[in-house]
């Protein structure tokens, strides 16, 4: 059998790919323990900037109806809310959130509400302020509105009104007993 320059050429550029792979790998793991000491500098630094960041339980009281529950919502570092409540309906909810000051912050959380066939009919967006009141203390309250499943007309629903009260969920503890009204 012989070799062909083509075949050789193909080698050699193999060889060096090889090379340069090792070589970055290399490079990656040497960086490694650096990289791991940024990223506990950059998540202390974003609890500073956004405290409210992480998961939390509510104590969800309807001020005109006079129901409770219970609901867990996490804040994300991106500006995203993801909430669900205790009660069936509905299963999530997903929206952004943002700080309006120190310790103030508003979220619009949204969810779509749908006819027995699936159909969404209305999209439900809950407006909520929120204010921190120590490091694992939140209260606030929300106004609801129902809007077309697009988000446009939307009215004020007055007996979905809410005011809460939030613990802090910690990693590799047990939930927190919510806030009670």
């Amino acid at each position: 059998m012989f070799t062909t320059r083509h075949t050789i050429d193909t080698k050699r550029k193999r060889l060096g790919l090889l090379k340069v792979a090792f070589a970055c790998a290399s490079t990656l793991l040497a960086l490694e323990p650096s990289a791991v000491a940024q990223s506990v500098s950059d998540q202390s630094q974003s609890d500073q900037a956004a405290p409210i960041e992480g998961t939390w339980i509510f104590s969800i009281h309807r001020v005109v109806t006079g129901i409770n529950f219970t609901a867990l919502q996490s804040f994300t570092a991106g500006g995203v809310t993801l909430a669900i409540g205790s009660m069936a309906v509905p299963p999530a909810l997903v929206g952004s959130w943002r700080s309006t000051g120190e310790n103030s912050y508003v979220a619009t959380i949204n969810f779509f509400v749908f006819d027995p066939a699936g159909n969404a009919l209305a999209m439900i967006q809950n407006i909520e302020t929120f204010q921190l009141k120590d490091d694992n203390i939140v209260d606030g309250n929300g106004t609801a509105f129902q809007c077309n499943p697009d988000g446009s007309n939307c009215l004020v629903l007055p007996a979905f009104a809410i005011s809460f009260c939030g613990k802090r969920l910690t990693a590799g503890s047990l939930a927190p007993a919510a806030c009670p009204f």
